[in-house]
């Protein structure tokens, strides 16, 4: 199903997908950032020595302290994680074989991972389970199980971007009485688990072209003024939504008839006074952020900025809120951190939002910037890093946890960050710096990791051509927007093809794979 059609279906009231969903600022109309008066800004942004506050804001003061989120983990350890802890005690000792894998995406690797998730079950399951590297239906799983004291079968599938596994435990008849009586013997437990496909699953898989065809589903909004996106599962129902902020509302949305249709939408006058002084074009953030444990997703939040309004908010599922937060709540590597706004720019030391939050993955916002992102990645072989990226003067800044940096010379207000064909390289999504909304456009740019090199030349996929040295961010799609773009966040996977993500003009919802 496509990831329109499931926003179709949605009925109610969300991450790798972890997952894990980036936020997006508000724009600043692509093509600039406007300067309020001196009246709209605070005594001493007026004061040109006046430096960044040097210490984090304070964390929330109302509202129940949340659970620090989980970061993303690799969807394998995930789902057999989640698997040993329903199948223990009844398949220790045991014999564990998996089926050949099912799969809507080519998978010329397809051996290899199911070897992957039957060793890792087995090395969970404890002493004495043994796992069988080749793949077997169940008449010849029971065959390399005898002598065993159980077989435990696996069914892996991958389809509309998770991989999900089955998982049945099967006593094995000891004697040739038991045999006769039961020959084949039907399962003691059962067990379900699935994660979204990562940049790990994705190296067993055949790749995905980032540069080709767009497609584009198109919808009317309900309004004109929407300044940040987020597109996630915050419910961890299995379906995607699209958590967008306007300056008078925050909605959850679906797509049904050509128009965007809020499911559940509360209005900011009932959410968080405004504040004393708002800028003339507001700086907006919306972060959903997953949470797991132990193999399982459990539901996430949303945290939403808005320079209008004189608190952050955590909100759930069903837009009530959790928690309000002294300054602006930023994306920070999967979760989120707090800063607060110095005159025109976000800029200064991060802190924790709420009570219980991780510590902020970095100790401050890294610049002067009117436009701020992050994600929390996987590579190739399932070991997390951070990217973040601001926009100063006009110039989009990079980083990431492992110390790189790069500077595109130009973008506008509205960016997003993701790895749209999953692996293990970010994308990076940003408007156009232009005065003309007529001239805008989503540009996407991939960043290569020269270090993932050896990782993804791995049996049956050929090494990629970039230089050791060589890791500018390269342009690989553009996508023209004649109405401007207000907002763009990244999705979830929702199937074989690259990642979809979303993008608000100034009057449609847009979804793009």
């Amino acid at each position: 199903m496509t990831l329109s059609r499931r926003f179709l279906l949605l009925a109610g009231l969300v991450a790798t997908a972890p997952v894990s969903a980036s936020a997006q600022p508000a724009p600043a109309r692509a093509a600039r950032a406007a300067r309020p008066t001196s009246a709209e800004q605070p005594a001493k942004a007026q004061s040109p020595s006046a430096q960044p506050p040097s210490a984090p804001p304070a964390p929330t003061q109302a509202g129940a302290p949340s659970a620090p989120p989980a970061p993303p983990r690799p969807a394998v350890s995930r789902v057999v994680e989640a698997l040993a802890r329903t199948l223990t005690p009844m398949g220790q000792r045991a014999v564990v074989v998996a089926a050949p894998l099912v799969s809507d995406a080519a998978a010329p690797r397809a051996a290899q991972l199911t070897a992957l998730l039957a060793t890792q079950l087995a090395g969970r399951l404890g002493e004495g389970a043994q796992a069988r590297p080749e793949p077997a239906a169940l008449p010849a799983a029971r065959a390399a199980a005898a002598g065993a004291p159980a077989l435990v079968h696996l069914a892996a599938e991958i389809a509309a971007g998770k991989l999900r596994v089955t998982a049945d435990v099967y006593p094995v008849p000891r004697t040739v009485w038991s045999r006769i009586r039961d020959a084949e013997p039907g399962p003691v437990a059962h067990g379900f688990a699935e994660a979204p496909v990562d940049a790990e699953v994705r190296a067993y898989l055949a790749q995905v072209p980032l540069v080709a065809a767009l497609s584009v589903d198109r919808a009317r909004n309900f309004e004109s003024d929407v300044v940040a996106l987020a597109c996630g599962d915050v419910d961890a129902d299995g379906a995607p939504e699209i958590l967008s902020v306007s300056r008078r509302r925050v909605s959850l949305l679906r797509l049904a008839g050509g128009k965007a249709v809020p499911v559940l939408s509360r209005p900011w006058a009932d959410l968080a006074g405004v504040h004393p002084t708002p800028l003339r074009e507001p700086l907006g953030f919306a972060t959903l952020v997953a949470r797991e444990q132990g193999g399982d997703a459990l539901p996430g939040f949303a945290d939403v900025g808005l320079t209008d309004r004189a608190r952050s908010l955590r909100l759930d599922g069903k837009l009530q809120v959790l928690a309000e937060m002294i300054g602006i709540a930023l994306p920070d590597a999967g979760g989120t951190a707090c800063t607060r706004v110095w005159g025109l720019h976000l800029s200064g030391a991060l802190g924790a939002c709420a009570a219980g939050d991780a510590p902020p993955a970095s100790g401050s916002v890294g610049g002067q910037y009117d436009a701020f992102a992050s994600a929390r990645l996987l590579t190739p072989r399932g070991e997390p890093f951070a990217v973040w990226a601001g926009r100063e003067r006009g110039a989009l800044e990079l980083r990431d946890s492992a110390g790189r940096r790069q500077v595109l010379p130009t973008a506008g207000a509205q960016i997003a960050l993701g790895d749209l064909d999953q692996n293990g390289e970010p994308e990076i999504l940003a408007s156009l710096d232009v005065q003309n909304p007529l001239d805008d456009a989503v540009v996407v740019w991939t960043w290569p990791r020269p270090a993932l090199q050896a990782a993804r030349a791995a049996p049956g996929r050929t090494k990629d051509a970039v230089a050791p040295d060589d890791d500018k961010p390269r342009e690989a799609l553009r996508l023209p927007a004649p109405a401007g773009v207000h907002a763009v966040a990244v999705c979830p996977p929702d199937g074989p093809g690259r990642a979809p993500f979303v993008v608000a003009t100034t009057d449609e919802i847009w979804v793009v794979r």
